[in-house]
């Protein structure tokens, strides 16, 4: 079985990172270890109580999490995410520097209290292009497996609205049923597509919180200069819920099982 790695730093993300780790791994069909990494003569963990086997390293944290996440037995990583400037916390370079640099899955959290169990709502935002939506498949075909609701995000910006908008309900019913069938796996019993008319990244970003969803599952190509990833930028900045960020062209969790049928 593989490892879901929880980074802490004995921070205020240190509970909420643990909890969640805990949370996604039978998500990740893997066993939830942590590690810890101190410059050198630093002390060791001392944050939050840590329940989970626990693996204390020196050197820079960026680069020793990075060689932790490369090992083949590490699934995923999770870690604290305190956001970007101009979100509801201070920015967290870490973490910035640490999903650009791995081809893994990662799951950012928020300095919040959360709940160590499988969430059960995941907000899936859609841009509509094949690569996200090859990125997103092997994680749609695990939360079907384990019966969790999907909500299927799309937001039309105002300039690119489909021209049968004035025709509803008949013809947006078709067109909804054609984009899930193109780019979420069925079954569609647990899918619900949410359309917007908006800005992709304050729509998303507005929506991930627990009043909503669980969990947040994104599709990204890693890069975070402007005018790149606005909607995974927004999100991980305001977001009061875990978000999960799928490299595109990246291995995706596998448990192994057999999907569920029905409903």
């Amino acid at each position: 079985m593989k490892a879901l790695l929880a980074a802490i730093a004995g921070d205020s993300c240190s509970a909420p990172v643990l909890a969640t780790t805990v949370a996604l791994a039978p998500l990740f069909h893997a066993t939830p270890r942590a590690i810890h990494v101190r410059g050198p003569g630093a002390e060791a963990y001392h944050g939050a109580p840590c329940e989970l086997p626990l693996l204390e390293l020196e050197g820079e944290p960026v680069a020793r999490i990075a060689q932790a996440a490369g090992d083949a037995s590490v699934a995923a990583v999770v870690l604290g995410a305190r956001g970007f400037e101009g979100g509801r916390h201070p920015a967290g370079q870490t973490a910035l520097a640490v999903i650009t640099r791995i081809a893994k899955p990662v799951v950012l959290v928020p300095p919040v209290d959360l709940p160590a169990s499988l969430p059960q709502r995941l907000l899936v935002p859609l841009d509509g292009s094949n690569e996200s939506s090859l990125a997103l498949a092997e994680t749609i075909a695990l939360a079907h497996r384990h019966r969790l609701q999907i909500l299927a995000m799309h937001v039309h910006p105002a300039a690119s609205v489909p021209a049968f908008s004035d025709h509803e309900p008949h013809a947006g019913q078709t067109w909804e049923r054609e984009f899930l069938t193109r780019h979420i796996a069925a079954p569609h019993t647990r899918v619900k597509l949410l359309r917007h008319v908006g800005s992709p990244a304050a729509d998303v970003a507005a929506a991930a919180n627990p009043a909503f969803a669980d969990l947040v599952v994104m599709a990204w190509n890693q890069r975070l200069e402007p005018g790149r990833a606005q909607v995974v930028a927004s999100t991980i900045a305001r977001a009061t819920v875990p978000v999960l960020l799928l490299p595109i062209g990246a291995t995706q969790p596998q448990d192994g099982t057999q999907p569920q049928d029905g409903a």
